[in-house]
């Protein structure tokens, strides 16, 4: 009995990592490091002034986001996909870094 379940354990992790190779659901996490503000500011300025699309990487981990970027006020900011589907509303404090895209 007990070499059916060390059998049995060592087939379902087998599965569980060949699962995991396969779907690339490795756990790791590809956020980068905090951008200085500084730096968001010019980059948030560039990209209002040249209207060149961007993606935003957010500190809550959420999803990022991909789009054109427009100024609601003076910390706030719209970034609405390029197909107008999408679009989110933040403030500086919220990014934790900003690429073109």
């Amino acid at each position: 009995m007990q070499n059916k379940q060390s059998y049995l354990s060592e087939i379902t992790k087998s599965v569980k990592d060949n699962y995991n190779r396969f779907f690339d659901l490795v756990t790791d996490n590809t956020q980068v490091k905090q951008m200085p503000t500084f730096q968001l500011d010019v980059y948030i300025d560039k990209a209002l002034s040249q209207k060149f699309p961007i993606i935003v990487q957010f500190n809550d981990h959420t999803p990022d986001s991909a789009g054109y970027l427009s100024k609601i006020s003076d910390r706030r900011f719209l970034i609405t996909s390029a197909d107008n589907h999408f679009t989110r509303i933040f403030s500086i404090n919220e990014i934790q870094a900003i690429k073109k895209f």
